[in-house]
């Protein structure tokens, strides 16, 4: 399992197909709405969420097209979903997305699990505070059951990468002692591989988009999936014969 893996590499193209596959239905509990963005998103979105403000070295953005000036490439699947909420009085909303995204990454990428542009799958919860908390846990919990059960098995941490908060040094102690960014990891061959994550933004996105839920603004989280990532860790994993893949997984993809 040290090889880099490529795209090509036998299975790899399968499991990617099945993970897009997998990832909305190991949930479809848990949403009411699935919507799948185009690749750019407008810099006005990205300026009103605070994105900009914080990770501008991690944006591609789009110049010299005059259809497509101040857009850029999405740097995560979740920023599609607030805008649509925007002003608006909520009380529980559930979506899965699934967007083509990239981020820069000062150009430091590190195939197979961290490249420069990936599909990003969330499930988007937004809405009453108690209720994105229960739905948190019970996602988290989903996870870890589902995840092991496919013999992918790890365990959640505290992340150490900065997320919604910004990069001074105080936003990236505040994220870790609330536990904001929680990342399930497995083990590799280098160390360990983070497979999915949740993410608590407390009222930062319906402060962002005025979103309101009784007399304040609306709680979220998502949980997001890698799709590369994953397709790159379970080829290595199962190999590229479907025959011995795990049956709950094959079941979910329509194989069996």
């Amino acid at each position: 399992m040290n090889a880099p893996l490529e795209a090509s590499e036998p299975g790899w193209a399968e499991l990617f197909q099945a993970w897009n596959i997998f990832i909305p239905s190991f949930l479809e509990d848990h949403y009411e709405t699935r919507i799948y963005p185009p690749l750019l998103i407008s810099d006005d979105i990205l300026i009103e969420s605070k994105y900009l403000a914080h990770f501008p070295q991690q944006v591609f953005s789009v110049k010299d097209r005059q259809k497509a000036s101040g857009q850029s490439i999405t740097p995560a699947a979740c920023l599609h979903v607030y805008p649509r909420l925007r002003d608006q009085q909520v009380k529980n909303s559930s979506t899965f997305i699934l967007a083509h995204c990239a981020r820069f990454e000062n150009g430091i990428w590190e195939p197979p699990y961290r490249l420069p542009d990936f599909h990003m799958a969330e499930l988007v919860v937004i809405g009453e505070a108690e209720f994105v908390r229960v739905r948190k846990e019970q996602i988290k919990e989903l996870i870890d059951e589902s995840f092991t059960d496919l013999g992918l098995s790890g365990s959640f941490h505290n992340a150490t990468d900065v997320f919604f908060l910004g990069q001074n040094e105080g936003a990236k102690i505040i994220q870790q002692l609330k536990g904001l960014k929680q990342e399930y990891r497995v083990k590799d061959a280098q160390g360990s591989v983070a497979l999915a994550s949740i993410n608590d933004h407390e009222d930062f996105f319906g402060n962002c988009f005025k979103i309101k839920s009784q007399d304040s603004f609306a709680y979220s989280f998502c949980a997001a999936f890698g799709v590369e990532r994953l397709a790159a860790y379970t080829c290595r994993l199962w190999g590229s014969d479907q025959k011995k893949w795990p049956d709950e997984f094959k079941e979910h993809v329509g194989i069996l």
